[in-house]
């Protein structure tokens, strides 16, 4: 997995000239309803209809959902969104932006990863449009 964590920092680094943290994040593998119960989701609903694959917690933890398989590229890209989010908390961009335009950097890069990897993007660009217009108001 370190590999994995490794060349997907490199990638992340080479795209967007951020610093990358000489500490690899702690991963866990954790079943959905954990995962939305430490995002903050108590609903099971509400879990359900969000589809979390992943989340960073800002303290170096990044949680993936139990089925994660680092071999397979939609996975990693999946990993690859939170890696940028570890980032972008590494270089101090969580002090200064609003977090709607930090979601917005994290899909768009992995979208272009995907594409990279001869994956198709996976973001609705309304999607993109609300996060920043969260930031708007």
């Amino acid at each position: 997995m370190n590999d994995i964590l490794f060349a997907l920092l490199t990638w992340i680094g080479t795209q967007t000239g951020y610093t990358i943290p000489e500490t690899m994040p702690n991963i866990v593998m954790t079943e959905r309803y954990n995962m939305c119960a430490q995002y903050g989701i108590d609903n099971k609903g509400t879990c359900t209809a969000a589809n979390l694959a992943g989340f960073y917690d800002k303290n170096l933890t990044i949680y993936l959902r139990h089925s994660f398989d680092p071999t397979d590229a939609n996975d990693r890209s999946d990993l690859l969104h939170e890696l940028v989010h570890y980032v972008q908390w590494h270089n101090g961009r969580n002090n200064s932006e609003c977090l709607g335009k930090l979601e917005v950097e994290a899909y768009e890069l992995q979208d272009q990863w995907r594409t990279n990897a001869g994956l198709k993007p996976t973001t609705d660009p309304f999607k993109l449009i609300m996060l920043s217009a969260s930031c708007e108001a």
